[in-house]
């Protein structure tokens, strides 16, 4: 016997009948505007490709030609998969207009389910494309909260808090030039305050970055290329720049997988239980973690949502993993031991900035373990370094060197036969 859905209560249905009118109001005036402007022969301000609107055109047609569910019942998977149909074809198109109707249908969409993934995740990709780093940065962080699984949210929400660190950064370095209202003495805004304008009002990117190009310009020859705040402004400036051209691209050194920084590693942690399993082994108590950290060489069929490697004769490349971080150095003996990596195996490679994380300054700094430090040792201090994980677990710490297990010792919460907790 079939159990019988459940219907809206009468405030739900009011609430969501309402929701739909206005999401059909805002549609009809979006594609209105696109009539009075075209017979003009004007293209709206704003407006991406041809095939881009007219694909959204076709697809806010196919939505307002959606029956709407009947008065007692809730949104069915038709109407509400091509609600958010027609917001992905609103970010695709990237005009202003396109970009803040795609807002809008992502807020009809949570309006009808508070707690859907796929419209939080719309909402973050618009708001992020307008340049609204810190409500993408919040909608994206919401997604990853109602556990969604898509491979982009991660390195997306990265990639907002990179540009808008990045920004944060640029405006703090010469805060007697940025800081200030008002035009300069020639009654022009200083390129140091239109920027940092441009920043508070989250701009759209190409309003920002033109805001940025004035500035650098201002600041080079006010202060000199050698000034090290000069320097560090390019810097910040090409790192924005990268960001909006390119996003995070995958390296062909790393095997065709996204890199994995410090930031993305965060990321994926955050929030999770973890465990680190220290050689081969089953250890049935994996199964318990959100996220299971198996080293050098692991079995085939064994989980490996992050699979830390040190030791180049690992036999344990080609096993499939989520994200592969490899541990060498110098950059030389890094490099040869990337080119292992197979093609496929993993979704993310860990870069650079992850090599040596035990000797890097910019990361842990704990120098004294030497060269042969375990990749099971390295990765459990990085994870606890970075301190964003509820629980962190060692799964036979009992195979690591004597004084890895002293450090662990020292700092265990609590202990099994066979687990060691660090949280």
């Amino acid at each position: 016997m079939k159990t019988p859905r459940s219907r809206p209560s009468r405030r739900a249905r009011a609430e969501q009948a309402f929701a739909l009118a206005e999401c059909a109001r805002v549609c009809t005036g979006y594609l209105a505007g696109l009539t009075a402007e075209d017979s003009g022969g004007a293209s709206p301000p704003g407006a991406g490709p041809g095939p881009a609107r007219t694909a959204l055109v076709a697809a806010l047609g196919e939505l307002l030609g959606t029956a709407p569910p009947p008065p007692r019942e809730a949104v069915g998977t038709e109407l509400f998969d091509t609600l958010l149909r027609a917001g992905e074809r609103a970010v695709d198109t990237g005009g202003e207009r396109e970009l803040l109707l795609a807002v809008e249908l992502a807020g009809t969409g949570l309006a009808l389910r508070a707690k859907s993934r796929a419209a939080w995740r719309l909402r973050a990709h618009a708001l992020d494309a307008l340049g609204h780093a810190t409500a993408a940065t919040e909608a994206y962080e919401r997604t990853l909260a109602l556990g969604s699984t898509h491979p982009e949210t991660p390195l997306r929400l990265s990639l907002a808090r990179e540009k808008r660190d990045c920004l944060a950064a640029a405006v703090g370095l010469f805060p007697q030039d940025t800081a200030a209202d008002g035009p300069a003495e020639d009654g022009t805004p200083a390129p140091g305050r239109e920027f940092a304008r441009a920043v508070g009002a989250e701009a759209l990117p190409e309003v920002v970055r033109e805001a940025f190009t004035g500035y650098v310009g201002e600041q080079v020859s006010r202060y000199g290329a050698g000034d090290a705040r000069v320097r560090e402004l390019a810097a910040q400036y090409g790192t924005y720049c990268r960001i909006l051209a390119q996003g995070r691209m995958a390296d062909p050194l790393l095997a065709g997988a996204r890199p994995v920084g410090v930031a993305d590693l965060r990321g994926l942690v955050a929030g999770k239980t973890a465990c680190v399993v220290v050689g081969p082994g089953r250890f049935e108590d994996a199964g318990a973690y959100e996220l299971v950290v198996r080293c050098d060489d692991f079995r085939g069929g064994e989980r490996a949502d992050v699979h830390a490697v040190a030791d180049l004769a690992s036999a344990s490349w080609h096993r499939p993993a989520g994200v592969r971080l490899v541990f060498a150095d110098p950059g030389e003996a890094w490099r040869e031991a990337v080119r292992r990596a197979v093609p496929g195996a993993q979704e993310g490679l860990g870069d650079a900035s992850l090599r040596r994380p035990l000797h890097d300054p910019a990361l842990l700094g704990d120098g004294g373990w030497g060269p042969e430090t375990s990749a099971a040792f390295t990765v459990l201090r990085l994870l606890d370094h970075l301190d964003v994980s509820p629980r962190l677990d060692v799964l036979g710490a009992g195979r690591l060197r004597p004084e890895e297990r002293r450090w662990i010792g020292t700092r265990a919460k609590d202990r099994t036969k066979t687990r060691t907790a660090l949280r």
